[in-house]
């Protein structure tokens, strides 16, 4: 061989070992085989496996053999029928019988639906083999559910926890909210009941007095100290100003000491003389002045309120004698 102008001989084809065969002979018209053929994925030729009979892989079902049913993952179950005349199945790439690039390509072969009784395939195949399909729904729809639920309470959270602009409000201060209600009046309620009119214990010694009434020291034991004598001689009088509350009855007391019988006197309101005299007894049968200073009376008056006059005298009809110690008032008719 005569090498070119690039040094590659003339007669050497770059591309002739497409077309030799396996033994170094030339074969114009076919490429050769034994070289770049199309290998499906999966697929172990061992150099044993005649070229002319069909391989088998992963995705492919097994070389099919005369006489004998197809069966295996993925296929129905062999069913009683005629038996097929086997069939050669060509791969994707060069056809081997015509040494062509002759492609062809297998059709898929899917299961037939699963017809009752048939047992329902294999657990877990996937969808439209058996009874796998419900439990992986199951699976993705318990799936589904946690998710949401995650997702839900990480919001809650976010929103339970805020932004912190929200606090921005309590520390302003808050004006109080007007009261729409008018102010309400403190109710009257009624006072109870006065208590009555009762005057302090007043000595006989500082009343007016009218002759031949006068005062004495004469007799010890006398509240007051200093009482009023001579009250048994007619035109003696004692006279006592007192000032009232209010118009009504009231009770006149009069404390005296009497060691004789018991005696009598006449008394007059604001000026006018009373029917009835006042009785001044022995009410202790006593006989000695100086113990004789525990008896006690009471007249029944109708006063006027402000100033009144009570006055004590020895007037014709009237008996005995007394010594006057002390007067005091009271409102209302009592006894004591």
């Amino acid at each position: 061989m005569t090498a070119g102008q690039d040094g590659t001989p003339e007669n050497d084809d770059p591309f002739g070992y497409l077309y030799r065969a396996e033994d170094g002979s030339e074969q114009p018209a076919a490429p050769r085989t034994s070289y770049n053929q199309v290998q499906r994925v999966g697929e172990r030729r061992s150099p044993q496996q005649p070229q002319g009979q069909p391989q088998g892989g992963y995705g492919y079902p097994p070389a099919q053999q005369p006489g004998q049913p197809q069966g295996g993952y993925g296929y129905p179950q062999p069913q009683p029928q005629p038996q097929p005349q086997p069939q050669q199945q060509q791969a994707y790439g060069y056809d081997q019988q015509q040494g062509g690039p002759q492609y062809t390509r297998q059709q898929p072969q899917y299961a037939p639906a699963p017809q009752p009784g048939d047992g329902g395939g294999h657990r877990g195949a996937g969808p439209g083999h058996g009874g796998g399909d419900a439990p992986n729904r199951k699976g993705l729809l318990i799936a589904a559910i946690a998710v949401v639920a995650a997702v839900a309470i990480g919001i809650a959270i976010a929103m339970s926890q805020g932004d912190g602009k929200g606090n921005e409000a309590d520390n302003k201060p808050t004006t109080p909210p007007v009261s729409s209600t008018a102010p309400t009046t403190e109710s009257q309620t009624p006072s109870a009941t006065p208590t009555p009119f009762a005057s302090d214990k007043v000595d006989a010694n500082t009343f007016a007095l009218t002759a031949p009434a006068a005062t004495s020291t004469q007799w010890s034991g006398s509240n007051s100290g200093t009482y009023v004598d001579n009250m048994n001689q007619v035109g003696a009088a004692a006279t006592w100003t007192v000032t009232v509350p209010e118009d009504g009855a009231y009770t006149f007391f009069i404390s005296y000491g009497n060691a004789g019988p018991d005696a009598t006197l006449s008394l007059a309101v604001n000026g006018k003389m009373r029917t009835t005299p006042v009785k001044l007894r022995n009410y202790g049968s006593y006989t000695d002045w100086s113990k004789a200073w525990n008896n006690t009376t009471y007249a029944y008056v109708n006063l006027t309120k402000g100033e009144n006059t009570l006055a004590l005298s020895f007037q014709d009809g009237d008996t005995g004698g007394v010594n006057l110690d002390q007067t005091w008032l009271k409102q209302g008719q009592v006894t004591k």
